[in-house]
């Protein structure tokens, strides 16, 4: 199964290729840069594979929250590439890639992963999973809230942009929990989970809508 990933919804511009069981992966920090970078990106990798964009049996990509114009690019190139190619897809949430790279570094430990991302405007993007016999498992829907209404309470293992500033105050100097503010959603995670996933949950892009969780729109 040949597939690509794309996941722009962050200033990290990330993509990848699953080519005869193998993921290749590009990323870089590119604020506002996505739309000029992403095709060239994606074309590399495909060359660097050998591979024909005909050749590709579907594209994972994320579905956000994250900057609108960021989901847009990856819902867009996503669209565009799947109507051309008449391919499936798959769309991932931003916040369940990174619970992904949380679970993966440990996957037999059983542990509850908050996931909390700064959606500006005072507010963050948030979701909680729990990692079960081997297994990341959602324990409710992406959502966004003011930081005092993010569950601070019960996680084991938390990430996310949201920890740099929004939720810091609300963490106590003594708090030994992990936590990682720096991590971005990737493609590997992307390709990790459609290898499990892709067959059974795969989309017509018609079907699909970008994840955006609230109606007020952030360009950043």
């Amino acid at each position: 199964m040949n597939l690509i990933a794309i996941e722009t919804a962050t200033e990290q511009c990330a993509l990848g290729l699953l080519h005869n069981g193998q993921i290749s992966t590009t990323a870089e920090i590119a604020p506002q840069q996505h739309a000029n970078i992403i095709l060239d990106r994606l074309e590399g990798l495909l060359t660097d594979a050998g591979l024909k964009k005909s050749q590709l049996d579907g594209i994972v990509f994320g579905l956000g929250p994250g900057a609108f114009t960021g989901v847009r690019i990856a819902f867009a190139v996503t669209q565009g590439l799947a109507l051309a190619l008449a391919i499936p897809v798959l769309g991932v949430s931003t916040l369940e890639n990174i619970a992904w790279q949380i679970f993966q570094k440990n996957p037999n430990q059983e542990q509850h992963i908050l996931i909390a991302n700064d959606a500006r405007m005072d507010e963050v993007y948030w979701a909680e999973f729990k990692a079960h016999k081997g297994r990341l498992i959602r324990l409710n829907a992406d959502r966004v809230s003011k930081p005092k209404a993010v569950n601070l309470k019960d996680f084991d293992t938390a990430a996310g942009s949201a920890f740099h500033d929004l939720l810091r105050e609300q963490i106590k100097d003594n708090e030994t929990r992990p936590i990682d503010a720096n991590i971005l959603p990737d493609a590997r995670a992307l390709l990790e989970i459609a290898q499990s996933r892709f067959q059974s949950d795969q989309q017509n892009i018609a079907d699909i809508q970008p994840l955006y969780v609230r109606d007020k729109v952030v360009f950043s």
